[in-house]
């Protein structure tokens, strides 16, 4: 059964709040040839960017609830200038006590200005792989060092724990910081995704939410305006997310961005139907279809970073 699912950009954000309506099949997704290139250079990390984790397993963390709020925060993030300056935000979990939070002072901080929002980028996805590769599911402090340098820590923690400033006055207000510091300010365009659900054996959900995670870093780093024939990012577990565009089947201009809300909004849905599994996308802008592709597992070229 293909599905259809459409929201305006600027609400993806708050995914679990999401609706998913049934439509009739916009076509037969499984027979769009995928075969692309392979542009697939993954996070551009450089060496003199380190993150520090320690964790206190005294204080749980519910894996289920950090995964969601931990691709909140990048898609949030991966909208935003690469150096964007940051200084301090909280993303707390709507459905659960726990939270991440930033903040670039106290902790050996020792040059604010110094902490950009590409950092962010770096810094969170090393922090989820970290935990997701050790099953430390608690309490964690990430410290964020470039060139040596302390610049700022990332927090995973239950509200009101570390002397931490959770509260309305830090929360971060989604809709007002894409509007308002995105780099695809003005770009008015409606982007619809259909999927096809293919086979029964299910992924492990903290896996896709890390590939999605990382897809979000990739199309930020690619620059969210940039056309592209294709975007491929391949994650842990031979996880892959891959968008081909400018086929027969997809005669619209696939743009970095476009990969960023269709991920979000493919992991959205899987969330609301607590359906982890190998899905074909088909995505449409201003109703043009523009790219076919999905998440597959057993791709022999995935990696485990």
């Amino acid at each position: 059964m293909m599905q259809r699912f459409r929201i305006a950009d600027s609400m993806v954000s708050v995914f679990w709040l999401l609706m998913i309506a049934r439509a009739a099949s916009l076509g037969p997704i499984h027979d769009i040839q995928l075969s692309s290139p392979s542009i697939s250079s993954g996070l551009n990390v450089p060496s003199d960017f380190k993150v520090d984790v320690s964790t206190d397993c005294t204080v749980p963390i519910d894996s289920e609830d950090i995964y969601p709020t931990a691709l909140k925060v990048m898609y949030d993030v991966s909208d935003i200038e690469l150096d964007f300056t940051w200084l301090e935000r909280d993303w707390s979990s709507p459905t659960g006590d726990s939270g991440i939070y930033l903040q670039n002072k106290d902790f050996g901080g020792k040059d604010p200005s110094r902490l950009q929002n590409r950092h962010i980028i770096w810094g969170l996805n090393h922090l989820l792989l970290s935990m997701t590769l050790s099953k430390r599911y608690c309490q964690t402090i990430a410290v964020l060092k470039w060139q040596s340098v302390a610049i700022g820590v990332l927090y995973v923690a239950r509200r009101g724990s570390l002397g931490l400033g959770w509260g309305t006055q830090n929360q971060t207000d989604l809709l007002n910081l894409t509007q308002q510091q995105s780099n695809t300010m003005g770009v008015n365009e409606l982007v619809d995704i259909a999927v096809e659900y293919l086979g029964n054996r299910p992924i492990d959900s903290e896996v896709i939410y890390l590939t999605a995670m990382k897809a979000m870093g990739e199309a930020a780093e690619k620059g969210l305006d940039e056309p592209v024939p294709a975007l491929v990012t391949r994650g842990i577990r031979q996880i892959t997310w891959r968008l081909v565009g400018r086929t027969a089947a997809s005669p619209g201009i696939l743009r970095a961005r476009h990969s960023r809300i269709a991920v979000m909004k493919t992991v959205a849905l899987m969330f609301q139907e607590n359906k982890f599994q190998k899905i074909y996308v088909l995505v449409k802008v201003d109703g043009i279809p523009t790219a076919a592709g999905g998440f597959s597992q057993g791709d022999a070229e995935s990696t485990t970073s």
